[in-house]
């Protein structure tokens, strides 16, 4: 008999006191593959894709998934498969989506700090839009392709000085914020730009930041992004597309849901009445609530005033805990009926900051004991690095009973 985990990943579940990742057991994966090893769900993703699209009823969004949550080439075919664009924030996530079954239509061309490299690259590939940044970046644009007698699409990101009320360093849209186009600019660049025959100066985009948990910031933007889009049109500028960014926050601590439906709502109440494409870039959303860690102990640490479990998996591994202090739910591959401990989840670097969790309250672990930590699959892998020289890990997906490597 299989058991939910109570509140949390649909995907993840007990059956006899042994994990499962849809119907493939973690402890029998672990026998197979070397620990520390990812492991997504296909099936959690197509899910995650169609929960957000059918929450629409007036508008039919066009989603691009943000290669930058997790950049693996089967999460890229997948989400190609299912007619999905993407937004990228470099030449390197550009080429792995269109190697990955993209077409240069369903590109979204996002970032700060585009070289001219990475510019020029997105302009041959004749890709569906650049969103722009800077009027700097614009001009830049203007001169490299003016020369070529080709046009490009342009979207300008409104920074709308809105607070996202996540976390200090995924804010994106506040004045002191590096990212974006200052509100009060906006409508002298159409001005400037609007006639040159290289530039399609035809949209507007917006992102505030990402994992946010409440619906007022995304109103708030919303409500900026409308009023500048009608100040715009009154001075006869061309409105096609509308970029409305990620964001969404997803549930790391079982018992936070976001309010899809009323998200949707939202959009449609601010945008459907506009004759405008609009464009949805859920990263974290698609794939953050798919993905494990499987780790082994490497040994049970008795200490002065507090005990450890160290795990082979460390934050050259996975960085979340140690970069934002975020919370991800650490669970035992295995239930045992042993006394309860608690502990400080560590990693082996030699960094005091790798540590997944303090003060956890979990079965007593022994060496060699198995450890799911959760909701891994955006921000995990792909930020993971080889600090120590201790190896990366593999990631593999399950779909069904079936796994793929």
């Amino acid at each position: 008999m299989k058991t939910k985990i109570s509140n949390f990943n649909g995907y993840l579940r007990y059956a006899n006191d042994e994990l499962f990742l849809e119907e493939v057991s973690c402890k029998s994966l672990a026998e197979k593959i070397r620990t520390p090893f990812y492991c997504y769900s296909l099936s959690e993703i197509e899910d995650n894709f169609y929960k957000l699209k059918n929450s629409f009823s007036k508008i039919n969004p066009l989603i691009c998934y943000a290669v930058k949550a997790n950049h693996n080439a089967l999460v890229i075919n997948l989400v190609s498969r299912l007619g999905l664009g993407v937004d990228v924030v470099s030449k390197g996530e550009m080429v792995k989506s269109l190697n990955n079954g993209i077409t240069p239509d369903k590109v979204v061309f996002s970032g700060v700090g585009k070289t001219e490299e990475e510019i020029k690259f997105a302009i041959k590939k004749k890709i569906k839009q650049i969103n722009v940044e800077s009027e700097e970046e614009l001009d830049e644009i203007d001169k490299f392709i003016s020369s070529k007698n080709q046009k490009i699409n342009i979207c300008l990101r409104v920074n709308p000085n809105v607070n996202a009320k996540t976390h200090e360093k995924v804010s994106t849209g506040r004045s002191e914020d590096k990212f974006g186009i200052p509100l009060e600019k906006i409508k002298s660049i159409f001005q400037n730009y609007r006639d040159k025959k290289s530039l399609s100066l035809m949209g507007l985009t917006v992102h505030i930041g990402s994992q946010i948990e409440e619906i007022t910031p995304f109103e708030e933007s919303f409500k900026v992004l409308r009023k500048l889009v009608g100040e715009l049109l009154k001075m006869n500028c061309k409105i096609k597309s509308l970029d409305l960014g990620g964001g969404i926050g997803i549930n790391y601590n079982g018992d936070f849901y976001f309010p899809l439906q009323k998200y949707a709502k939202l959009v449609e109440k601010y945008f459907s009445d506009l004759s405008v494409e609009i464009i949805l870039e859920p990263g974290r959303f698609l794939v953050g609530s798919a993905g494990i860690l499987v780790s082994s102990v490497i040994r049970k640490k008795i200490g002065a005033e507090k005990n450890f479990i160290i795990l082979d998996s460390g934050m050259n591994n996975f960085l979340r805990p140690s970069l934002y202090n975020a919370y991800h739910k650490i669970l035992p591959v295995t239930k045992e009926n042993v006394q309860s401990c608690k502990f400080d989840i560590v990693g082996p670097i030699c960094e005091s900051g790798d540590i997944f969790a303090r003060n956890v309250q979990m079965q007593d672990l022994k060496k060699d004991d198995l450890v799911v930590i959760c909701s891994v699959g955006a921000y995990g892998s792909c930020m993971s690095s080889n600090y120590n020289l201790r190896g990366v890990a593999k990631e593999i997906f399950v779909k069904g009973n079936k796994t793929i490597e």
